[in-house]
């Protein structure tokens, strides 16, 4: 059976090492026609934390490892599902047995008017980022309608080269699918404090201007000028393939990012020197559970664990490094806290 990967997030890398395991044969066509990198990363490449090359890091060793074919000077132009091949922008053809979408290279933004204007970026692709590198020079205030971690970790990078930057919400504090009102309302201040404004409540409706970006007009009817606006909210752009409907026998599935936050999460640090943020685990009540509080306001700690029968069930913390490694591992263990959960804060 010939399996063809269709991706460039790291993604694709435990899908091929599962695929080459079975003796099946793998080919990936990357598209965006580099090696499948580290989306996450992207705002860190942003603040010049890391290299562009460091992204690549996990994809090049696996890759060599699994050896499978590899496509990469090829756009993508056009897939049929029910033929069972992919059609690349200079012609060519590659037959499969088995697709699995992964991502098309390619996103589709929120339903907002003016994203065709120049300083309007996404940030979930390597060429986006490098693209908003080079617009650095000419925008001083920037516009993030913050969904998820990397709208903020991008809002963050950006508030280290002294930029103005205005991070919109629609909840009353920040990343509510992804953290309580409390969390959000507390991260919402710790932003402000460090000169990132935050707008609650309101959304992004249209991006005004000529050619380029000059302003953003909100649901609330106030209008902010600004030269960019990055947003994270995004989906694959699947309209290449061939037929509208997509059955479960084809297995084509796309990449978790472009979809609305799963719980529980994965353990992630978030927010730069703005902020020191780290979460795992469930970030919200979950069912029948329990929430345990310590805040330190002299020592601007925040620290906030979810309980779920006798176990950790997640964690949040705000500037508590030294603590995130021993809750995790708490979490890990799946130890029995009964009793002891205002002890571990």
């Amino acid at each position: 059976m010939k399996t063809l990967v269709v991706g460039n997030s790291a993604d694709v890398l435990p899908i091929i090492g599962h695929i080459q395991a079975q003796g099946q044969l793998v080919t990936l066509f990357a598209t965006e026609g580099v090696l499948p990198y580290e989306r996450r990363l992207l705002p860190d490449m942003l603040a010049g934390s890391v290299s562009e090359e460091s992204l690549f890091t996990t994809s090049k060793a696996l890759l060599a490892k699994h050896q499978p074919t590899l496509v990469t000077q090829e756009a993508l132009n056009r897939i049929s599902v029910k033929r069972r091949y992919l059609t690349t922008a200079k012609k060519a053809q590659i037959d499969y047995d088995r697709l699995i979408l992964v991502d098309t290279g390619e996103l589709i933004l929120p339903a907002v008017k003016g994203l065709q204007r120049t300083g309007v970026f996404d940030c979930w692709r390597l060429t986006s980022i490098k693209a908003m590198q080079k617009y650095l020079p000419f925008m001083d205030s920037v516009i993030v309608p913050a969904t998820r971690i990397q709208g903020l970790n991008i809002a963050c990078a950006l508030s280290q080269f002294k930029k103005e930057v205005t991070v919109v919400s629609s909840g009353l504090g920040l990343l509510p699918e992804i953290f309580d009102e409390e969390t959000g309302l507390l991260l919402k201040q710790i932003l402000e404090g460090k000169g990132i404004r935050v707008i609650n409540e309101n959304a992004v409706e249209e991006i005004l201007g000529e050619a380029e970006v000059k302003a953003v007009k909100l649901r609330s009817g106030k209008v902010l000028a600004c030269e960019a606006v990055i947003f994270d909210e995004a989906k694959a752009d699947i309209r290449m393939l061939s037929e509208p409907t997509l059955t479960h026998e084809d297995k084509i599935c796309i990449e978790d990012c472009f979809k609305p936050p799963v719980m529980p999460l994965m353990p992630a640090s978030f927010g730069f020197h703005v902020l020191d943020g780290f979460y795992a685990g469930w970030t919200r009540l979950p069912e029948g559970g329990r929430e345990y509080l310590k805040f330190d306001g002299p020592q601007n700690t925040y620290k906030k664990i979810y309980a779920h029968g006798d176990h950790l069930a997640g964690m949040v913390t705000f500037n508590a490094s030294p603590d995130n490694e021993r809750l995790l591992e708490i979490l890990q263990r799946q130890d029995n806290i009964t009793g002891k959960e205002e002890e571990i804060l």
